[in-house]
C-alpha cells in the first residue's frame, strides 16, 4: 500500500501534465452550467443531455491517459501524454457513457432505498420544502431555522445528515473500481461493474476499504481547510489548485492500486489477458 502510494505521487507529479484536461473541463462546464440555467424543462433537458455528452468525451480521454501513464511508467516525454486524449475518446465514448447510466442509477436507488428506510425509521423532520430552500439561501437563514427547532426535530435532523452521508459514502465505496476496471480489463459497462465489484469485496477487501478511508479522510480534510481559510481571494486560489492536484492523485491512486493488484501480469488475483 505504502509503495503503491509512493508511485502514485511520483507519477502524480511526473505526468502533471493530467491536470490540464480536468482545468479545462471544469472551466467550460463552469460556463455551460451558468448559461445552460432558465429557460423550459425542454431546454433544460437538452442542456443536461448535452453535458452528460461533455462529462463523457473528458472522462474517457482523462481515464485513457492515466492508463496509460500507469502502463507506461518510463516515458520520456510526460507532455506527450495528451496525445492520448483523443484516442480514449474514440475508444472509450459509449462504454463510459454507459458507465454514467450506471452509476446514476445505481446512486438513484441506494438515495430511494436510503429514503424510505429514513421515513420508516426516522420519520419526518416537520420541516416544509420551502422553509428548508429558503434556509439554503444564506447562512443567516439556515441559523435561524436551526434555532427555531425542537429538540426532537434537530435529533431527526442529525440522524437524516448521518444516513445521507452514509449512503453517499457507500455509494462511493461501490463504484470506486469501476472506471479502472472498464481501463484494464472490461469495456463493457454493465461487465466491468459486476467485475469491479468481485475485485472491491475480494479477499483484498480490508486493503481497498484502507484506500477508500484514506482517500475519504484526506479530501474531507483538504475540504475542511479551504472552507476555514478560503474566504481570501490568494489562499482560496492555492487551495483550488490544491483541489485540482489532489483530484488528480486520487484518480491516479486508484487506477495505480487497480492495476498493481488486479489487472498487471503477475498481480496475485487477477492477471491481464
Amino acid at each position: 500500500m505504502l509503495n503503491c502510494l509512493k508511485e502514485s505521487f511520483k507519477l502524480t507529479n511526473k505526468y502533471i501534465i493530467l491536470a490540464t484536461p480536468l482545468i479545462l473541463f471544469s472551466l467550460l462546464s463552469s460556463l455551460y452550467i451558468l448559461f445552460s440555467l432558465g429557460g423550459n424543462l425542454i431546454s433544460l433537458i437538452i442542456a443536461f443531455i448535452l453535458f452528460t455528452l461533455m462529462l463523457s468525451a473528458f472522462l474517457s480521454g482523462w481515464f485513457f491517459m492515466i492508463r496509460e501513464c500507469i502502463k507506461k511508467t518510463d516515458n520520456e516525454d510526460p507532455n506527450a501524454l495528451i496525445k492520448f486524449f483523443p484516442e480514449g475518446v474514440g475508444e472509450y465514448f459509449l462504454p463510459v457513457m454507459g458507465m454514467i447510466f450506471c452509476v446514476f442509477i445505481i446512486s438513484c436507488s441506494l438515495i430511494s432505498l436510503s429514503y424510505f428506510a429514513g421515513m420508516k425509521v426516522i420519520g419526518d423532520i416537520g420541516i416544509s420544502t420551502e422553509t428548508l430552500s429558503k434556509a439554503m439561501e444564506n447562512f443567516e437563514n439556515l441559523k435561524a431555522l436551526l434555532l427555531s427547532l425542537n429538540e426532537q426535530q434537530l435529533f431527526k435532523l442529525n440522524a437524516w445528515n448521518f444516513l445521507l452521508l452514509g449512503t453517499m459514502s457507500f455509494t462511493y465505496f461501490i463504484i470506486m473500481f469501476y472506471a479502472p476496471t472498464m481501463f484494464f480489463k472490461e469495456k463493457n459497462p454493465f461487465k466491468s461493474y459486476f467485475l469491479s465489484l468481485k475485485d472491491l469485496f475480494s479477499r483484498k477487501f480490508f486493503q481497498n476499504l484502507l484506500l477508500f478511508l484514506g482517500l475519504y479522510i484526506t479530501y474531507f480534510i483538504l475540504s475542511a481547510f479551504t472552507a476555514i481559510f478560503g474566504m481570501n481571494v490568494f489562499i482560496h486560489f492555492i487551495f483550488t489548485l490544491l483541489n485540482f492536484y489532489y483530484l488528480v492523485f486520487a484518480a491516479v491512486w486508484i487506477f495505480n492500486y487497480y492495476y498493481r493488484n488486479y489487472a498487471c501480469i503477475g498481480s496475485k488475483i487477477d492477471k491481464l489477458c
